[in-house]
């Protein structure tokens, strides 16, 4: 069957400009992104809207840049989308997702367990209290992280020439996380980069510039309608959409994952929505090319074919969602299809 008529929008999410502690100005980063496929960056600097401020945020040529918060306290840092005013980062971490939502914005927990230890300190990143377990959603796959997770000084020159080749994929634990939260209500995964473009002291090079970073994991939204370049209309519809968890995330790095489907045969439900079950239901896995696709099911896989797509008879209830391999490469990840045992109760999400 056709897929459902959406309209895919691929974005850089979790970016840092010169208003906290990247290297380059806002300029710079819309610049470096022209041509690397992105229609749109959500810029994150530390505890700051000041991009916003100074009027950057809306369409900037063929790029249309968002303007959120990574509000980043102790107890660790969350990503603040469609918030008009910063939320006190020194509170909390239920102060602070409930300080987003009352703005009507959406919280996703950055980098839910990222740490690393480049040499003897271990550096803690993590998110520390999940009985603060109402964000929207959470980053599971961090570009910076991912890369970090495994770094020693010593083997900086590797990493630093095929920084691509360390790229592992999504914490496991954090992937165990998700699905445990996914069972209680919906929980959107997203994927960041993290991008810094960090500046080595006296050294004339950059460590990870924006350009190559926008080439990476992106999330790729599926609107129910098109940009339209208009700010006011297309930032709530980009938000909106990838707040509903109708998005995947993907290392475009490997191959662009563009196209990618995962939804009832029927075109009923596409990732990111849910259903009461009452029947048995037919789901239907779309790839733009042959890659390993697993099937999970509450955590646990009940189906890998190497194919370009793939169909499975749900017969029971359960949160269903699509993981593929490139070459034994982690690739893509979508957001869930919930198949419930009863209607969601909605009064904790």
């Amino acid at each position: 069957m056709t897929p459902r008529q959406v309209h895919e929008c691929v974005g850089a999410i979790h970016l840092h400009s010169n208003y906290s502690d990247g290297s380059g100005s806002v300029d710079e980063i819309i610049s470096a992104a022209e041509g690397t496929g992105v229609d749109f960056l959500i810029l994150t600097d530390h505890n700051s809207l000041e991009a916003r401020e100074s009027g950057y945020e809306g369409w900037n040529d063929n790029v249309l840049l968002i303007v959120g918060d990574e509000i980043s306290g102790k107890a660790g840092h969350c990503l603040a989308l469609g918030i008009s005013v910063h939320v006190d980062h020194r509170q909390d971490p239920a102060g602070i997702l409930d300080g987003i939502r009352k703005q009507g914005g959406h919280s996703y927990i950055a980098h839910p367990h990222g740490r690393y230890r480049p040499l003897l300190m271990l550096r803690d990143h993590s998110w520390k209290d999940w009985q603060a377990d109402r964000a929207t959603g959470l980053e599971l796959w961090s570009y910076m992280f991912d890369w970090a997770s495994s770094f020693h000084y010593y083997k900086f020159p590797r990493y630093y020439r095929e920084p691509d080749a360390c790229i592992a994929g999504p914490s496991p634990e954090t992937i165990a996380k998700w699905d445990e939260l996914c069972q209680r209500r919906r929980v959107v995964a997203l994927g960041g980069v993290d991008a810094h473009a960090r500046k080595v002291p006296l050294l004339p090079f950059v460590v990870f510039p924006y350009r190559e970073q926008f080439k990476t994991i992106r999330t790729h939204v599926l609107c129910p309608s098109p940009l339209v370049r208009d700010a006011g209309q297309d930032i709530p519809n980009v938000l909106g959409t990838l707040a509903s968890g109708r998005c995947f995330l993907a290392f475009d790095g490997l191959a662009d994952a563009t196209g990618t489907r995962f939804q009832t045969a029927d075109g009923d439900l596409i990732m990111g929505e849910e259903t009461v079950f009452e029947r048995e239901v037919e789901l239907e896995i779309l790839l733009p090319l042959e890659a390993s696709i697993t099937l999970v099911r509450d955590g646990r896989s009940v189906k890998t074919e190497t194919a370009e797509s793939m169909r499975y008879r749900a017969d029971i209830p359960g949160v269903y969602r699509v993981e593929a391999r490139l070459n034994g490469s982690a690739w893509l990840y979508t957001n869930p299809i919930y198949l419930r045992n009863h209607p969601l109760d909605r009064t904790n999400t």
